[in-house]
Formats: C-alpha cells, sequence, structure tokens
C-alpha cells in the first residue's frame, strides 16, 4: 500500500516544450524531483492537436514546487 506523499500529481501545464524544461530545471535546482509528460506528443499527428507539456511532482513536494514555479512565472513577467 503506497502512501500519499508517493503520489504523482501535476502542478503546472506549460505552453510549449522549451518552457516546460525551463521549469523542469529549475524544479531540479531546488531539490525538487519532477518529469515533463506530454511533450512527444505535443507535436502533429495530422490536424490532430498534441499533448500538453505537463510538470508532475510528487505530492509531498507539491506545495514547495509550486511556490518555486510562481516565483519563476513572476520573474518571467517581470522580464516581459
Amino acid at each position: 500500500m503506497s502512501e500519499k506523499n508517493d503520489e504523482i500529481v501535476r502542478i503546472a501545464t506549460a505552453a510549449n516544450s522549451v518552457q516546460a524544461h525551463l521549469w523542469e530545471q529549475t524544479l531540479k535546482e531546488a531539490n525538487i524531483d519532477c518529469k515533463v509528460v506530454g511533450e512527444f506528443l505535443s507535436t502533429g499527428l495530422g490536424n490532430t492537436p498534441g499533448m500538453p507539456n505537463e510538470i508532475w511532482v510528487h505530492h509531498a513536494d507539491q506545495e514547495r514546487a509550486l511556490e518555486v514555479l510562481e516565483s519563476v512565472r513572476d520573474s518571467e513577467e517581470e522580464e516581459e
């Protein structure tokens, strides 16, 4: 039986693969294990839209990961 902290949860959807991997790198630098999901499904399947690039983390890291991403998003907005 697994504990809730071992569950994997989606914390963000990126606009594209580049943004997803920048967020992934930022989270890993903060010692948060994460995974980009959907990047290989985002390339064309004819006229069918692809899957979004999502960031997934362990449930136990969710709150801290969201804080890290919020600070990254704030920095991105300031640069614009």
